[in-house]
């Protein structure tokens, strides 16, 4: 009588081979796993880039160029204001309201703050309360942040400049590094109802 059956060494042989195959499949789906997440994280960083940079354009394009007063009612130095080296902006925006008896323009202010760019939105162009806004957080992990205003040719590093006090600049750029990618964002805002 003929035995049929394994022997130890085909066996062995077998479960050497299973083992490579399984320790190859799970090599291959973790990587495929690691692949998945860097892919996620990377597509919610450009949403995040596009959708802040949508926010922005979109406030500076629908400018409004008209006198601000601080919260005390004084007369601030321009319609448009960026401080040096303060990396902030502020300037009243056209945003419609949902009530026609809610004035549509809003005093809108950007800052960047502990690597975080902020929007802040007052209810009015000239808030007399400057604890009265909606904050959203547009950028986080900000390496760095610097902003800049094209005006006659040349690129200043705040606004506004001698006798700009009621102008707009004609173009706006952003530069920050994010997770050590650099990015540039050049606005042209604008600047139809500047006062003459």
């Amino acid at each position: 009588m003929i035995n049929k059956g394994f022997t130890i060494i085909e066996v062995l042989v077998s479960l050497v081979i299973l083992s490579i195959i399984t320790l190859i499949t799970s090599n291959i789906l973790q990587s495929s796993l690691d692949t998945e997440s860097k892919t996620t994280q990377h597509l919610n960083l450009i949403k995040s880039i596009n959708l802040s940079s949508s926010k922005v354009r979109r406030d500076l394009r629908q400018i409004v160029n008209v006198t601000s007063y601080d919260f005390f009612g004084k007369k601030m130095n321009g319609s448009f204001i960026s401080n040096e080296n303060s990396n902030s902006l502020l300037f009243n925006s056209y945003i419609r309201s949902f009530s026609e008896k809610v004035s549509p323009i809003k005093r809108i202010e950007y800052q960047y703050q502990e690597n975080t760019l902020k929007r802040r939105q007052y209810f009015s162009s000239n808030p007399y309360n400057q604890d009265e806004f909606v904050e959203s957080i547009l950028l986080t992990d900000l390496e760095k942040f610097n902003i800049s205003f094209f005006y006659k040719n040349k690129w200043h590093s705040s606004w506004p400049i001698i006798n700009t006090s009621t102008k707009i600049p004609m173009l706006i750029k952003i530069e920050f590094i994010q997770k050590n990618k650099s990015y540039i964002w050049i606005i042209e805002p604008n600047i139809s109802n500047e006062f003459n």
